[in-house]
Formats: C-alpha cells, sequence, structure tokens
C-alpha cells in the first residue's frame, strides 16, 4: 500500500519545517556528504528518500527499511536519525 499524495505531501512539509537538521543528517551518514549544510526533503517512496540541496543538486538517500505508509515512513525517518548519529560517532 503506498502512502497517499496527501500524506506524503503533509509529511514532506514536517520534515522542511521541523527536521532540517535530520535530513542533513541523513546526506551525512548515509550517503556520505559530510559537505551539505542544508537540505530539503523533496521526495519519498518505499526505498529512499530524495533531498534538494542549496543549488539544486538532488541526493537519493536508501532508507534502512521499506516505507509502505505514512506510519512506516515516521518509524523509518526516527530510527535513521538514531542510526545516523550513532555511524557518525563511531
Amino acid at each position: 500500500m503506498a502512502i497517499s499524495q496527501e500524506h506524503l505531501a503533509g509529511i514532506i512539509s514536517h520534515m522542511n519545517d521541523d527536521h532540517e537538521d535530520a535530513l542533513v543528517l541523513y546526506a551525512h551518514a548515509f550517503v556520505d556528504r559530510k559537505d551539505v549544510t542544508s537540505a530539503k526533503l523533496v521526495d519519498l517512496d518505499r526505498d529512499t528518500i530524495t533531498l534538494e540541496l542549496a543549488d539544486g543538486e538532488r541526493l537519493i538517500v536508501p532508507v534502512t527499511a521499506p516505507i509502505e505508509t505514512a506510519g512506516d515512513a515516521h518509524k523509518v525517518l526516527v530510527a535513521m536519525v538514531k542510526q545516523g548519529r550513532e555511524k557518525l560517532a563511531s
């Protein structure tokens, strides 16, 4: 079951408004792009999130578990923050 466009828009808006630090962390930890200082979430699907950087470059970030529902998105994105912090600390 795919995430509805309405839920997807809400997730994107919420992440961009409240969690840009998490988006930057995803770039640092999961794509090894330590140069990223700001990012916007532009899309997410079952296996990836797509970030857009200030210069327009897009990064495809693999997610750590499949995202099928809005609930999955919340769980996976929160878990990825924890995993990303641990990865960068090691």
